[in-house]
């Protein structure tokens, strides 16, 4: 079941600035991620403090291995989707016009107490760029 697989994900997970690189933009002062199982409907929710204190949230869902969605909020994609690329590999594509634009892949350490986030970003004719954030599970 999709509520077993997501299981090991759901928590509260705090960025590792020190053990995270990013090939675009600063690394934030400080970010937490959560992430929750709504009947079946995973639910992230982002907040970070950037380099200069600016204050962001952020919010999305998906059901894991389930349809693309279309999203109407954003200009930059259409359509996401969340599935499992294994038991403790999470990743989500944004997609616009049919092209993946971005994609994170969120992989659980074998204790469970570490999430690495490998996002890349692709921009159309110019490059791609890919951060990698460490998280550590919130006690």
């Amino acid at each position: 079941m999709i509520e077993d697989k997501i299981a090991p994900f759901i928590g509260t997970w705090i960025l590792d600035s020190d053990a995270s690189e990013f090939e675009q933009g600063d690394p934030p002062k400080s970010a937490t991620l959560k992430i929750e199982d709504n009947f079946g409907m995973a639910v992230f929710t982002m907040n970070q403090v950037s380099a200069d204190g600016a204050v962001t949230n952020d919010s999305f869902e998906g059901v894991p291995d389930g349809p693309e969605v279309k999203l109407g909020k954003s200009g930059l994609v259409d359509a996401m989707r969340l599935v499992f690329a294994n038991d403790r590999n999470l990743v989500s594509e944004a997609r616009r016009g049919g092209l993946t634009i971005m994609k994170a892949a969120r992989e659980l350490s074998e204790d469970g107490r570490t999430l690495t986030v490998t996002q890349t970003v692709h921009l159309v004719d110019v490059a791609s760029f890919t951060n990698v954030s460490v998280y550590r599970r919130a006690q």
